[in-house]
């Protein structure tokens, strides 16, 4: 926050739009947002950032209306919403109906071009469960796979691997 000769005082978010932000403001001090007057992928970030900012009661109420007014969105951007309900462990729900899918189609997951960059409490999430529709074998390659990528310096064939590098 920065402050001018006149007492003014600036506030610089990079993380959400002008636009994005008057939605949360309006929220603060009216205590309604009309969500059906914005497109879904105008909400999403917002839930982030009422998070950040300690605005629990937005956040929760953004994440329960994508879950349930907006899957369709949700699925067509998994990736996206995937990865980023992992970055921290404040969207359980939208964590558990991402795994929800998952269960049911690992692939989304394991055969995106996202898979390297997968958080690491995301792919433990996803690991813990026990009824993943994909064959263990190929479950097990995958997280091979994604070990190999998360340390650069490892041979890419296993067979070469030394027992350090287990």
């Amino acid at each position: 926050i920065n402050k001018d000769d006149n007492n003014i005082k600036t506030v610089t978010l990079k993380h959400i739009s002008i636009q994005q932000f008057e939605v949360i403001i309006k929220y603060i001090y009216r205590g309604v947002i009309l969500l059906k007057d914005y497109d879904t992928s105008f909400i999403f970030k917002p839930m982030f950032f009422a998070h950040e900012y300690f605005i629990n009661e937005l956040a929760n109420h953004l994440e329960s209306y994508l879950i349930k007014e907006q899957s369709h969105w949700l699925r067509l951007h998994f990736a996206d919403v995937y990865q980023t309900s992992f970055q921290n462990n404040q969207f359980q729900e939208l964590q558990k109906w991402c795994n929800d899918i998952v269960t049911k189609y690992p692939n989304k997951v394991f055969d995106s071009k996202d898979l390297h960059s997968l958080q690491e409490n995301a792919l433990i999430s996803l690991l813990k469960r026990d009824d993943l529709q994909m064959e263990e074998r190929k479950i097990w390659n995958y997280v091979i796979e994604w070990g190999i990528a998360q340390n650069q310096g490892l041979p890419s064939d296993p067979e070469d691997w030394t027992l350090e590098n287990f």
